[in-house]
């Protein structure tokens, strides 16, 4: 919230009005140095960002409408900013390349997972779309390749807790309950998670005694350095669906990737 009189500062950043009912400006509009606030105001500005080493892999558009992006995601870009990276993000990209600064992701993936990833537009609309995921109303079909051979065809629920200070979630009985549904055979899995717990399906995998090949976690924390590019993770967001809650349209949406085995 801004508060006050707008700074003159030449450094200062430029303020645009927040989109809230009791303002007096309009969504998007520039708020002029030196205005005086009678009241707190719902604004935001553009953050200074230090340059970053470039992330040599982009996204694909696979469709877009006036409310959505859906784009397929490569490994190693994450989908939003981390802390580490802010410029080299799906987000941004997609802001900057659209020139829309309302873009913003509806769900995330890790930043080695590739993937299906589908964003928002459209402000008005967004809510009813996260709505879905929060329901769990939207089907996920995830495809990984293990370092060793599993035959499993079951829907496996399992307790997951991540520990303050570690990159690693532990299984833990005692932890937040995770679901998910598992079909594999030989070195290939497909697998639907009901719940989205962090790191949920790499945990499990590793649980079953099949880690994901190029798991840089599991099942040890190997801590590559951030800008290593050379061991994608065989994690992919092959395909996602959910009835589009604006026109009630069965929306299937499936990456173009394929996972390639380096065993």
């Amino acid at each position: 919230m801004l508060k006050g009189e707008v700074s003159k500062d030449p450094g200062a950043p430029v303020y645009y009005a927040g989109r809230a009912g009791d303002s007096l400006f309009a969504p998007g509009e520039i708020i002029p140095p030196g205005t005086r606030l009678a009241t707190p105001t719902l604004a935001w500005f553009h953050p200074a960002v230090p340059p970053e080493p470039p992330i040599p892999y982009d996204y694909e558009v696979l469709y877009e409408d006036a409310h959505l992006i859906v784009v397929d995601k490569p490994h190693f870009l994450p989908t939003t900013s981390n802390g580490r990276v802010v410029r080299e993000t799906v987000q941004t990209r997609l802001r900057v390349d659209y020139g829309e600064d309302h873009i913003v992701p509806l769900h995330r993936l890790d930043r080695l997972t590739a993937g299906v990833v589908i964003c928002s537009r459209n402000p008005d609309t967004r809510g009813r779309y996260q709505r879905l995921f929060q329901d769990r109303m939207v089907r996920k079909h995830y495809k990984a390749l293990t370092v060793h051979p599993l035959d499993v065809d079951e829907t496996i629920i399992l307790g997951m807790r991540k520990e303050k200070g570690s990159r690693q979630v532990k299984v833990d009985s005692s932890g937040t309950t995770t679901v998910t549904r598992v079909l594999a055979a030989g070195n290939e899995a497909n697998l639907w998670p009901v719940t989205g717990h962090t790191h949920q399906l790499r945990v499990l995998l590793n649980h079953l005694g099949a880690p994901i090949l190029g798991d840089d976690t599991y099942p040890m924390d190997r801590g590559l350095d951030l800008y290593d590019f050379s061991s994608p993770m065989s994690l992919l967001h092959a395909a996602c669906e959910f009835t589009d809650p604006l026109d009630g349209r069965l929306r299937v949406f499936r990456s173009g990737r394929v996972l390639k085995s380096t065993l």
